[in-house]
């Protein structure tokens, strides 16, 4: 059933993939091309201070992160939450509320199987879909290292420890948008619904930083608690990270258990 669930819309996941690996992959390339550390120090500084401002970096960021730093900062980027949040968008929209549209869950629920078993499915291929995208993204940083080798170190367990803060804010969005799945009839509810909740998230945790009305509910957003900078340069997960990103997705996903086999289907 799980590999049924995830070949679904397997052409699409698999674009997506390979454009996180492309845009990971290059970031070292590019690092290397400005000169490291010292070029990329000095491309900061020559930016006027509005454009530091909007680019929420300071001339000092390079000197007190190093090329972790920089390479942080290709995890913040839209670019890759657009891709990452598609795929996982995609795949808890098409798995309950896609099915339901389509009335192929009809057929699943005529048959003589529980319907946690029917979820706990789903929130499989969730999982091995969160695992794929959540490591692609560094595993493409490290072999752009090993190959571009620019002036700067970046360790194993830094890689390591951003892999597991990719995979936790994916697995809060999974989990949240699995429970608006479990709940709706259709696709394009699901993903207008986690879609709005992503990008208010992104806009309170971008703005706050130049607005200060925002400040005090910078915390709602759950774009606060993906630290990049501070995991790869620290080399660890911040526990309030781990426990806000880690909690919002089981909540979600135990919601949404909770709704799907309580809930009435038109069989």
């Amino acid at each position: 059933m799980v590999r049924r669930l995830l070949q679904r819309g397997l052409a699409g996941t698999l674009m997506l993939l390979l454009g996180v690996m492309i845009f990971q992959f290059v970031n070292p390339f590019i690092a290397d091309s400005i000169g490291g550390e010292e070029g990329l120090s000095r491309l900061i500084e020559l930016l006027p201070p509005g454009l530091q401002t909007l680019a929420q970096i300071s001339p000092d960021f390079i000197a007190l992160t190093g090329l972790a730093g920089y390479l942080s900062l290709g995890y913040d980027h839209p670019v890759y939450l657009v891709l990452v949040m598609s795929a996982i968008i995609g795949f808890t929209s098409r798995s309950i509320a896609g099915e339901v549209d389509r009335g192929t869950l009809a057929l699943t629920l005529s048959r003589p199987i529980p319907r946690t078993n029917i979820y706990v499915a789903r929130v499989a291929g969730l999982l091995v879909l969160i695992g794929v995208f959540a490591s692609v993204g560094p595993l493409a940083t490290r072999l752009g290292l090993a190959i571009a080798q620019p002036t700067g170190d970046v360790g194993t367990d830094q890689l390591l420890a951003l892999t597991l803060l990719c995979g936790l804010l994916t697995w809060a969005v999974g989990g949240l948008s699995l429970m608006v799945s479990a709940a709706s009839d259709t696709t394009g509810r699901v993903v207008g619904w986690a879609t709005g909740f992503l990008v208010i998230s992104f806009f309170v945790d971008y703005f706050a930083e130049l607005w200060a009305t925002l400040e005090p509910v910078k915390p709602l957003s759950i774009f606060w608690y993906f630290d990049t900078t501070g995991t790869v340069v620290d080399g660890s997960v911040p526990l309030t990270s781990a426990l806000v990103l880690g909690g919002s997705g089981l909540v979600g996903v135990v919601a949404g258990w909770w709704r799907f086999t309580r809930r009435d289907f038109e069989i």
